[in-house]
C-alpha cells in the first residue's frame, strides 16, 4: 500500500523537480498545493469524497448539513436492476421514505409532499412540507477536505498524492518561474492526466457491484 505524502513532502518533491529555483516561500508552496487539491476535488463528485450522515430533523422542520458539506450525492434508484445509483434523496423516518432532491427553483412545481432542496440562502435542506422536528434521516454527500498542512495529508487514496505535485508543475505561475519546469512542462501534463485518467477508472470501479 502507498505511503500518504503529508504537506511537507509534497513541497519537497515539489523542489526536487524546479531544483528550487521557482522564488515561491514553502508557505507559498502550500498555497499552490491546496489550489492544486482543491481543483481535483472539484473535478467530479469522487466515491473517496462520499460520506454517510445521518440525525434528525431541527425544531426549524430543516436539515442542517455538517461543516465540511460540498454536495448531496447520488443515492437512490427506482429500478432494482440497475447497480448504479441515479438520485438524490434523503431517506426520512425508520421506515427510510425517499424524499427526492430537486433543484429550489422547482419546490412549487411538484405534486408530491416528499421533496426536499438544499436552500443557498441558509444552506440547509428544506421540505416541501417538513416530515417534522425530530424525525431521523440519512442522506450521501460529498465531503469538502481541509486545506493540508505540512504535517496533514490530501484526502485522495495515498497512490495518487503525486499527482498533487504534477498539478504544481503545470501551473503557469511555476513554468514562468522555474527553467526545468518549462523544459519538463509537457512531460509533467501528461503525467497528471495520466494519474487523473487512472484515478476516474478508480473511482467508476466503485460504482459497480
Amino acid at each position: 500500500m502507498a505511503t500518504p505524502l503529508t504537506g511537507q513532502q509534497i513541497i519537497d518533491r515539489f523542489e526536487l523537480y524546479t531544483d528550487d529555483t521557482t522564488d515561491l516561500s514553502s508557505d507559498e508552496e502550500l498555497i499552490v498545493a491546496n489550489d492544486k487539491l482543491r481543483l481535483i476535488y472539484m473535478e467530479q463528485p469522487w466515491e473517496f469524497l462520499r460520506r454517510k450522515k445521518t440525525g434528525v430533523v431541527g425544531s426549524d422542520g430543516k436539515i442542517t448539513p455538517p461543516t465540511d458539506f460540498d454536495e448531496l450525492m447520488e443515492n437512490y434508484s427506482e429500478d432494482p436492476t440497475i447497480s448504479e445509483p441515479l438520485l438524490k434523496v434523503i431517506f426520512i423516518g425508520s421506515q427510510k421514505s425517499p424524499y427526492f432532491v430537486v433543484p429550489m427553483g422547482q419546490r412549487n412545481a411538484n405534486q408530491y409532499s416528499n421533496v426536499c432542496w438544499v436552500d443557498p440562502t441558509d444552506g440547509k435542506i428544506n421540505f416541501v412540507q417538513s416530515p417534522g422536528a425530530g424525525t431521523t434521516y440519512e442522506y450521501d454527500y460529498k465531503t469538502s477536505p481541509d486545506d493540508i498542512t505540512v504535517g496533514t495529508s490530501p484526502a485522495l487514496p495515498p497512490e495518487y498524492h503525486p499527482m498533487v505535485v504534477f498539478g504544481m508543475l503545470i501551473d503557469e505561475e511555476i513554468i514562468k518561474k522555474s527553467e526545468k519546469a518549462r523544459s519538463n512542462m509537457q512531460d509533467n501534463a501528461v503525467q497528471y492526466q495520466r494519474y487523473m485518467k487512472n484515478l476516474k477508472l478508480r473511482d467508476a470501479r466503485f460504482k459497480l457491484v
